[in-house]
């Protein structure tokens, strides 16, 4: 690795970008679910079992592989910062 702070960075984008996909989509959710109050008829009805089962599912998944990776990326970063100082490269 050869610029440990640019990776770093890159992990605590991409931590950021996870949680902010999560809060727009968690929004989103529960202006669908306030619509249903509001709104009925089937393409609507489809389009929210569609977003409840598919797209949250799909968004939570990818939530969750990004914030492993920023976990493992702040990680790796920690190792190599140590190793430096140790002065094993």
């Amino acid at each position: 690795m050869t610029n440990i702070g640019a990776i770093e960075q890159y992990g605590k984008n991409l931590k950021a970008a996870e949680q902010q996909m999560l809060q727009m989509f968690q929004k989103l959710k529960q202006q669908t679910d306030t619509a249903n109050s509001y709104w009925k008829d089937n393409q609507y009805t489809n389009f929210r079992q569609d977003f409840d089962q598919d797209i949250m599912k799909k968004v939570q998944e990818i939530a969750a592989k990004m914030d492993m990776f920023s976990h493992y990326v702040a990680k790796v970063c920690e190792i190599h910062r140590m190793a430096q100082q140790q002065k094993y490269y």
